[in-house]
């Protein structure tokens, strides 16, 4: 049973990351299609951000969310 629960929160974290990367990803898309961002140490520092911010935002969400998981 308890290999179970932490399956499944270990599922849901993988799922909160990925939603998380996914949007922020797409804020980085928004700025490209207004020609903001292009240059390489730009795009290499905004996708460094991305992936450093889903994992920020995904252990907020789990902190804030902590209550409601099973």
């Amino acid at each position: 049973m308890i290999i179970l629960l932490v399956n499944l929160k270990f599922l849901i974290l993988a799922i909160v990351w990925s939603f998380s990367f996914q949007t922020l990803s797409e804020i980085r898309h928004l700025f490209w299609d207004y020609g903001i961002g292009f240059e390489l140490k730009t795009a290499n520092i905004t996708g460094s951000l991305v992936i450093v911010g889903s994992f920020i935002l995904t252990l907020l969400i789990f902190i804030t969310g902590k209550n409601f998981l099973i």
